[in-house]
């Protein structure tokens, strides 16, 4: 049978054309999510639990990486107590020997090899300052070369020195003083707004015209800009306002691979420089963090870090150092804790199941139940207690618009009251809900009807332009509404009217929370390097330091004000992975 025949049968064609569209399909889920397989990442390192932050020699032979110290005298058999610094290592790839080529009280992180090969450029973080240093690659004398500032999220670090490609000049991140917002210097590249914790993880470009880089601002808000070093003209070129852990340009220039938390979890991304959508890497590997590429010999390397947070009960007051005591663990992560207004139960996030979830148990962390059942459908954000204690309040987010939902505490199906808002919380008396809705605050019922906008954008500061009112919550006599601004706090009449300012805070995104007599915010402490738990005394206007512990994200007070429930990363393996052949 001739074969033009042949092709032209019906049922033929037919198998042709099922088979051309799979192709297609196949194509574009490629280009849409990258490759499903993704390129194997093997481990790389040989202390389980210690090793972080891996950088390439320029011609991909040789990686330095930081290893925690407890870690390294856990292997040699020494007694060690929780030692968290980190020293730095290299060694030879794959598999080669390793050597030690800096020792000090601090924390050497973050580091960044010179283009020459000579030199490794990292941040130190002490107890009262941290610095830019630069270590000759044999491991002789470092030196420091300008004070640095060192942003930390959930105990890990941000990368605060890149190298220009000429190997002459830094760029670093520093702050100007106390108040002043983390910047890339030394000739003064970045303007981070005030108000914010400012700009971190420099990357130069290969061809050394680019500078990108992470800002730091709005709630919760993590994005990545680029700039030209000659003049400080940023453009925003991701737009998830999560956090980014790491930033590196491709070898050609064209491309960044970087480290986001997107869709539930941490995986590498790819995105133009010029912006667009990010796309999967196409890299394996599970909470992946801190990309580095060799520019020579095809390789990747990254931290792969599957934390596991529990929630702790700590007293507030007193011990301000005490971490209390262990309340909630799972196989999995949980966070954002939250009690009830009797202080009998609590609710709180947990992905132990595979996907965010909210799960209810009793004071004591026992009787847990699992509440909602999105299976990576949804993303639920921090649950409000109704007053009562029979419903959830909680953001809505993972399904398009963003919006807040409601579920019963003996669980059951959830429900959207509203489509569009974030930051929910109930009125004292249960029957109205506010929230925030395009940088302004509303009102509703509790089943979401008739809302009602609380502010204007005609009282909105024009010193910012991206000035937001969030996290908004009713007085305790229920004549205002109080919700915060950048660093300030605001009030509205509940039933609206015109806005004041109420106090001026240098608070960081961690969270508010609200009480009769005052609120309980967070902050970065430069004197302490870390961020603690404040209270601001609303008859006496004054701030006192209340707790300081590892990570004060998503923090809860009980009602009684004697306890604070907040979310440790206790329990951490923390590997290098290798990725060879990577295009």
């Amino acid at each position: 049978m001739p074969s033009g025949s042949f092709l032209r049968r019906p049922a033929v064609l037919l198998a042709l054309a099922l088979c051309a569209v799979a192709a297609l399909v196949s194509v574009i889920g490629s280009l849409v999510g990258g490759s499903r397989s993704g390129m194997k990442a093997i481990p790389l390192a040989s202390v389980r639990g210690a090793e972080a932050y891996g950088s390439f020699s320029p011609d991909g032979k040789r990686l330095v990486y930081a290893v925690r110290r407890a870690s390294v005298e856990a292997s040699t058999g020494k007694q060690s107590a929780r030692d968290e610094r980190f020293d730095l290592f290299e060694r030879e790839l794959p598999y080669g020997n390793r050597w030690p080529i800096t020792e000090s009280p601090g924390s050497d992180v973050g580091p960044a090899w010179s283009p020459d090969g000579r030199s490794v450029a990292f941040l130190r973080v002490g107890d009262e300052k941290s610095e830019c240093m630069v270590v000759p690659a044999d491991g002789s004398a470092a030196r420091k070369v300008a004070d640095c500032s060192a942003t930390a999220e959930s105990g890990q670090y941000l990368p605060a020195v890149g190298w220009t490609p000429d190997g002459k000049s830094l760029a670093i991140s520093t702050a100007a003083g106390d108040k002043e917002p983390a910047a890339i210097e030394p000739k003064r590249i970045t303007d981070p707004p005030r108000g914010t914790q400012g700009d971190s993880t420099p990357a130069i470009s290969p061809d050394g015209k680019t500078l990108a880089f992470v800002r730091h601002a709005g709630e919760e808000g993590r994005d990545i800009f680029v700039c030209e070093l000659s003049a400080c003209n940023p453009r925003r070129i991701t737009f998830d306002a999560q956090p980014v852990r790491g930033i590196v340009w491709t070898p050609d220039g064209r491309r960044l691979i970087y480290a986001g938390y997107r869709m539930g979890r941490w995986r590498l991304w790819r995105i133009s420089a010029a912006g667009g959508d990010p796309r999967d890497a196409g890299v394996s590997g599970k909470q992946a963090q801190f990309p580095a590429i060799a520019r020579a010999g095809g390789r990747m390397a990254f931290t792969e870090s599957p934390s596991v947070s529990a929630i702790w009960r700590a007293p507030v007051g007193g011990d301000t150092d005490s971490p209390g005591a262990l309340l909630i663990r799972s196989a999995g992560r949980e966070w954002a804790p939250s009690y009830s207004a009797d202080g009998l139960r609590i609710a709180d996030l947990s992905d132990q199941t595979g996907a965010d979830e909210i799960w209810v148990s009793d004071a004591n962390g026992g009787n847990r139940v699992q509440v909602t059942h999105f299976k990576g459908s949804g993303r639920p954000g921090r649950p409000r207690w109704s007053p009562d204690g029979k419903s959830l309040l909680f953001e809505l987010a993972g399904t398009g618009v963003p919006g807040v939902a409601v579920v019963a505490t003996a669980g059951g199906e959830p429900k959207r009251i509203v489509t569009d808002g974030s930051s929910p919380s109930w009125s004292r008396d249960g029957r109205s809900i506010y929230y925030s809705a395009r940088g302004e605050i509303w009102k509703a019922g509790a089943d979401g009807s008739n809302p009602r906008q609380l502010t204007n954008r005609e009282g909105r500061r024009m010193d910012h332009p991206n000035f937001m009112r969030i996290w908004p919550e009713e007085s305790a006599d229920g004549k205002f509404v109080y919700y915060r601004g950048w660093g300030e706090i605001f009030r509205v009449p509940s039933e609206g009217g015109a806005e004041e300012e109420f106090a001026q805070l240098d608070m960081s995104w961690a969270g508010v929370q609200f009480t009769p007599k005052g609120l309980y915010f967070s902050e970065w402490r430069r004197a302490l390097r870390k961020q603690v738990i404040s209270f601001y005394d609303f008859a006496s206007r004054q701030t006192a330091l209340v707790f300081r512990g590892s990570d004060t994200s998503g923090f809860a007070i009980s009602p009684d004000g004697m306890t604070i429930l907040y979310p440790r990363v206790d329990r951490s393996d923390t590997n290098l992975m290798l990725v060879e052949g990577f295009k």
